[in-house]
Protein backbone atom coordinates (compact mmCIF):
# COMPACT_ATOMS: atom_id res chain seq x y z
CA UNK A 1 0.00 0.00 0.00
CA UNK A 2 1.51 3.00 -0.96
CA UNK A 3 0.65 6.29 1.20
CA UNK A 4 -0.39 9.59 -0.41
CA UNK A 5 1.87 12.31 0.08
CA UNK A 6 0.90 15.41 0.48
CA UNK A 7 2.53 17.76 -2.93
CA UNK A 8 0.60 21.00 -1.66
CA UNK A 9 3.78 23.53 -1.25
CA UNK A 10 2.97 27.38 -0.76
CA UNK A 11 3.97 29.23 -3.70
CA UNK A 12 7.09 30.90 -3.78
CA UNK A 13 6.78 34.56 -3.23
CA UNK A 14 10.38 36.82 -3.97
CA UNK A 15 8.86 39.28 -1.79
CA UNK A 16 9.51 37.14 0.82
CA UNK A 17 13.22 37.20 0.10
CA UNK A 18 13.65 41.00 -1.62
CA UNK A 19 11.94 43.57 0.24
CA UNK A 20 13.21 47.12 -0.51
CA UNK A 21 12.35 50.37 1.54
CA UNK A 22 11.55 53.40 0.43
CA UNK A 23 15.28 54.72 1.47
CA UNK A 24 16.50 51.88 -1.25
CA UNK A 25 14.33 53.11 -3.80
CA UNK A 26 14.14 56.50 -3.83
CA UNK A 27 17.86 56.06 -3.48
CA UNK A 28 18.11 53.77 -6.55
CA UNK A 29 16.16 56.83 -8.19
CA UNK A 30 18.55 59.19 -7.56
CA UNK A 31 21.41 57.26 -8.63
CA UNK A 32 19.46 56.88 -11.61
CA UNK A 33 18.63 60.57 -11.83
CA UNK A 34 22.00 61.79 -11.75
CA UNK A 35 23.22 59.28 -14.60
CA UNK A 36 19.93 60.84 -16.83
CA UNK A 37 21.22 64.41 -16.15
CA UNK A 38 25.06 63.80 -16.70
CA UNK A 39 23.71 62.21 -19.81
CA UNK A 40 22.39 65.51 -21.23
CA UNK A 41 24.26 68.06 -18.80
CA UNK A 42 27.50 66.60 -19.75
CA UNK A 43 27.38 63.99 -22.98
CA UNK A 44 24.89 65.60 -24.71
CA UNK A 45 26.10 69.49 -24.49
CA UNK A 46 29.63 68.48 -25.11
CA UNK A 47 28.48 66.51 -28.54
CA UNK A 48 26.78 69.92 -29.52
CA UNK A 49 29.79 72.22 -28.25
CA UNK A 50 32.57 70.19 -30.13
CA UNK A 51 29.97 69.07 -32.83
CA UNK A 52 32.55 69.80 -35.70
CA UNK A 53 35.22 68.45 -34.10
CA UNK A 54 34.09 65.37 -33.30
CA UNK A 55 34.79 62.09 -35.67
CA UNK A 56 32.01 60.14 -37.02
CA UNK A 57 33.27 57.14 -34.75
CA UNK A 58 33.75 58.73 -31.49
CA UNK A 59 30.14 60.97 -32.35
CA UNK A 60 28.75 56.80 -32.80
CA UNK A 61 30.20 55.97 -28.99
CA UNK A 62 29.25 59.55 -27.60
CA UNK A 63 25.72 59.21 -28.73
CA UNK A 64 25.32 55.48 -27.56
CA UNK A 65 26.64 56.71 -24.12
CA UNK A 66 23.83 59.54 -24.02
CA UNK A 67 21.33 57.35 -25.23
CA UNK A 68 22.19 55.06 -22.51
CA UNK A 69 22.22 57.69 -19.64
CA UNK A 70 19.09 58.99 -20.55
CA UNK A 71 17.36 55.42 -20.86
CA UNK A 72 18.64 54.74 -17.29
CA UNK A 73 17.55 57.60 -16.21
CA UNK A 74 14.19 57.13 -17.34
CA UNK A 75 13.55 54.71 -14.40
CA UNK A 76 14.03 57.03 -11.83
CA UNK A 77 10.65 58.94 -13.11
CA UNK A 78 8.32 56.60 -11.97
CA UNK A 79 9.47 55.56 -8.33
CA UNK A 80 9.58 59.48 -7.64
CA UNK A 81 5.82 59.59 -9.04
CA UNK A 82 5.22 56.56 -7.27
CA UNK A 83 6.07 57.95 -3.59
CA UNK A 84 4.55 61.10 -4.04
CA UNK A 85 1.59 59.50 -4.18
CA UNK A 86 2.35 57.51 -1.13
CA UNK A 87 3.05 60.25 1.13
CA UNK A 88 0.10 62.30 -0.04
CA UNK A 89 -1.65 58.72 1.46
CA UNK A 90 0.83 58.83 4.23
CA UNK A 91 0.91 62.43 5.21
CA UNK A 92 -0.77 64.62 8.14
CA UNK A 93 -0.54 67.41 6.74
CA UNK A 94 -0.72 67.97 3.09
CA UNK A 95 -0.74 71.74 3.16
CA UNK A 96 2.73 71.20 4.97
CA UNK A 97 3.80 68.84 2.46
CA UNK A 98 2.64 70.80 -0.43
CA UNK A 99 4.62 74.25 0.89
CA UNK A 100 7.72 71.49 1.04
CA UNK A 101 7.52 71.05 -2.49
CA UNK A 102 7.09 74.43 -3.70
CA UNK A 103 10.15 75.73 -1.88
CA UNK A 104 12.08 73.14 -3.71
CA UNK A 105 10.69 73.44 -6.97
CA UNK A 106 12.01 77.22 -6.31
CA UNK A 107 15.26 76.71 -4.93
CA UNK A 108 15.91 74.27 -7.52
CA UNK A 109 14.64 76.22 -11.01
CA UNK A 110 18.55 77.72 -10.95
CA UNK A 111 20.39 74.68 -10.39
CA UNK A 112 18.69 72.88 -12.82
CA UNK A 113 18.97 75.44 -15.33
CA UNK A 114 22.80 75.41 -14.98
CA UNK A 115 23.06 71.93 -14.73
CA UNK A 116 21.21 71.06 -18.26
CA UNK A 117 21.36 74.17 -20.00
CA UNK A 118 23.92 76.01 -18.54
CA UNK A 119 22.09 79.09 -18.27
CA UNK A 120 20.74 80.99 -15.07
CA UNK A 121 17.19 80.80 -16.42
CA UNK A 122 15.47 78.98 -19.32
CA UNK A 123 11.55 79.77 -18.50
CA UNK A 124 10.60 76.94 -21.47
CA UNK A 125 11.26 74.26 -19.32
CA UNK A 126 11.03 74.24 -15.22
CA UNK A 127 12.05 71.11 -13.31
CA UNK A 128 9.53 68.56 -12.15
CA UNK A 129 9.16 69.10 -8.71
CA UNK A 130 6.75 72.06 -10.39
CA UNK A 131 5.12 69.52 -11.55
CA UNK A 132 5.12 67.60 -8.30
CA UNK A 133 3.77 70.17 -6.77
CA UNK A 134 1.09 70.61 -9.45
CA UNK A 135 -0.01 66.93 -9.27
CA UNK A 136 -0.35 67.55 -5.26
CA UNK A 137 -2.46 69.75 -5.02
CA UNK A 138 -4.30 67.89 -7.91
CA UNK A 139 -4.34 64.72 -5.37
CA UNK A 140 -5.81 67.18 -2.84
CA UNK A 141 -8.66 68.82 -4.70
CA UNK A 142 -9.78 65.06 -6.07
CA UNK A 143 -10.06 63.80 -2.34
CA UNK A 144 -11.84 67.00 -1.56
CA UNK A 145 -14.40 66.47 -4.35
CA UNK A 146 -14.66 62.90 -3.42
CA UNK A 147 -15.39 63.55 0.16
CA UNK A 148 -17.35 66.58 0.34
CA UNK A 149 -19.67 66.38 -2.57
CA UNK A 150 -21.39 62.51 -1.91
CA UNK A 151 -25.00 63.84 -2.56
CA UNK A 152 -24.02 63.51 -6.78
CA UNK A 153 -24.09 60.72 -9.13
CA UNK A 154 -21.67 58.46 -9.47
CA UNK A 155 -21.05 59.44 -13.61
CA UNK A 156 -20.88 62.94 -12.57
CA UNK A 157 -18.79 62.28 -9.85
CA UNK A 158 -16.24 60.35 -12.82
CA UNK A 159 -16.93 63.04 -15.27
CA UNK A 160 -15.85 65.63 -12.08
CA UNK A 161 -12.48 63.21 -10.90
CA UNK A 162 -11.86 63.11 -15.16
CA UNK A 163 -12.33 66.94 -16.10
CA UNK A 164 -9.85 67.69 -12.50
CA UNK A 165 -7.13 65.50 -13.97
CA UNK A 166 -7.71 66.55 -17.10
CA UNK A 167 -7.22 70.31 -16.61
CA UNK A 168 -3.87 69.90 -14.04
CA UNK A 169 -2.44 67.96 -17.02
CA UNK A 170 -3.47 71.21 -19.19
CA UNK A 171 -1.49 73.42 -16.54
CA UNK A 172 1.44 71.25 -16.05
CA UNK A 173 1.81 71.26 -19.71
CA UNK A 174 1.29 75.20 -19.79
CA UNK A 175 3.92 75.95 -17.16
CA UNK A 176 6.30 74.05 -19.36
CA UNK A 177 7.10 71.37 -16.46
CA UNK A 178 9.43 68.56 -16.98
CA UNK A 179 7.34 65.49 -18.01
CA UNK A 180 4.15 67.64 -17.48
CA UNK A 181 0.88 65.93 -18.16
CA UNK A 182 2.64 62.46 -18.23
CA UNK A 183 3.15 63.07 -14.58
CA UNK A 184 -0.10 64.19 -13.89
CA UNK A 185 -1.82 61.15 -15.52
CA UNK A 186 0.83 58.85 -14.23
CA UNK A 187 -0.05 60.49 -10.14
CA UNK A 188 -3.54 60.37 -10.88
CA UNK A 189 -3.27 56.82 -12.29
CA UNK A 190 -1.25 55.72 -8.93
CA UNK A 191 -3.82 57.28 -6.93
CA UNK A 192 -6.90 55.70 -8.22
CA UNK A 193 -5.59 51.93 -7.99
CA UNK A 194 -3.95 52.56 -4.88
CA UNK A 195 -5.91 49.63 -3.64
CA UNK A 196 -5.13 46.95 -6.37
CA UNK A 197 -1.46 46.65 -5.91
CA UNK A 198 -0.72 44.46 -8.65
CA UNK A 199 -2.94 46.19 -11.36
CA UNK A 200 -1.43 49.55 -9.78
CA UNK A 201 1.73 48.21 -11.25
CA UNK A 202 1.16 46.91 -14.26
CA UNK A 203 -1.34 49.59 -15.63
CA UNK A 204 1.54 52.19 -13.86
CA UNK A 205 4.08 50.84 -16.31
CA UNK A 206 1.72 50.42 -19.33
CA UNK A 207 1.33 54.43 -18.74
CA UNK A 208 5.34 54.71 -19.18
CA UNK A 209 5.92 52.15 -21.86
CA UNK A 210 6.43 55.40 -24.51
CA UNK A 211 9.93 55.55 -22.33
CA UNK A 212 12.74 53.41 -22.52
CA UNK A 213 13.21 51.24 -19.46
CA UNK A 214 10.64 52.86 -17.44
CA UNK A 215 8.42 49.96 -17.08
CA UNK A 216 10.94 48.18 -15.05
CA UNK A 217 10.77 50.75 -12.41
CA UNK A 218 7.76 49.15 -11.34
CA UNK A 219 9.67 45.53 -11.15
CA UNK A 220 11.34 47.23 -8.41
CA UNK A 221 8.68 49.03 -6.76
CA UNK A 222 6.99 45.37 -6.32
CA UNK A 223 9.66 44.45 -3.96
CA UNK A 224 8.55 47.75 -1.68
CA UNK A 225 7.78 47.17 1.72
CA UNK A 226 5.58 50.12 3.24
CA UNK A 227 6.49 48.48 6.78
CA UNK A 228 10.05 49.74 6.90
CA UNK A 229 9.87 53.34 7.92
CA UNK A 230 11.62 55.95 6.00
CA UNK A 231 14.61 57.54 6.80
CA UNK A 232 16.23 61.01 6.62
CA UNK A 233 13.94 62.11 3.91
CA UNK A 234 14.90 65.47 3.90
CA UNK A 235 18.37 64.69 2.54
CA UNK A 236 16.34 63.31 -1.05
CA UNK A 237 14.85 67.05 -1.06
CA UNK A 238 18.40 68.31 -0.83
CA UNK A 239 19.77 65.71 -3.52
CA UNK A 240 18.03 67.34 -6.51
CA UNK A 241 18.99 70.45 -6.54
CA UNK A 242 22.69 69.78 -5.40
CA UNK A 243 22.38 66.88 -8.50
CA UNK A 244 22.45 69.97 -11.03
CA UNK A 245 25.21 71.56 -9.20
CA UNK A 246 27.37 68.87 -9.39
CA UNK A 247 26.75 68.08 -13.44
CA UNK A 248 27.06 71.76 -13.84
CA UNK A 249 30.43 72.25 -12.03
CA UNK A 250 31.48 69.05 -14.05
CA UNK A 251 30.31 70.27 -17.42
CA UNK A 252 32.48 73.12 -16.64
CA UNK A 253 35.56 71.25 -16.28
CA UNK A 254 35.09 68.46 -19.13
CA UNK A 255 33.39 70.71 -21.90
Amino acid sequence: MIESIDMSTTAFDPKDRIRLSCNVLKTLACIFMFIDHCGYGIIHNYMIVHAMDILPEQYKTLNTLYETCRGIGRLAFPIFCFFLVEGFIRTRDVKKYALRLLVLAVITEIPFDLGLYGVTFKWDHQNIIITFFIALVMLALIKYITENFLGISKPLMCLTHICTVIAFGDLAYLARADYSWKCILLVAVLYYLRSFETLRLLVGGAVVSWKNYAPVSFVLLYFYDPSIRPKHKYAFYLFYPLNFLVVYLLAKLII
